[in-house]
């Protein structure tokens, strides 16, 4: 099982969903826009 690192609320914008990434992981990866991502998600139930 992966290890939460953060929580965030899905919010919609225009015709897509959007996630906030917090700055602390934004630097400490160095992440830079357009940059690729991988999400994993698991279901709660």
């Amino acid at each position: 099982m992966p290890k939460r690192i953060f929580d965030s609320q899905l919010r919609k914008v225009g015709n897509s969903y959007v996630i906030t990434i917090p700055i602390t992981l934004v630097k400490k990866f160095k992440l830079k826009p357009k940059k690729l991502l991988t999400l994993t998600l698991e279901d709660e139930d």
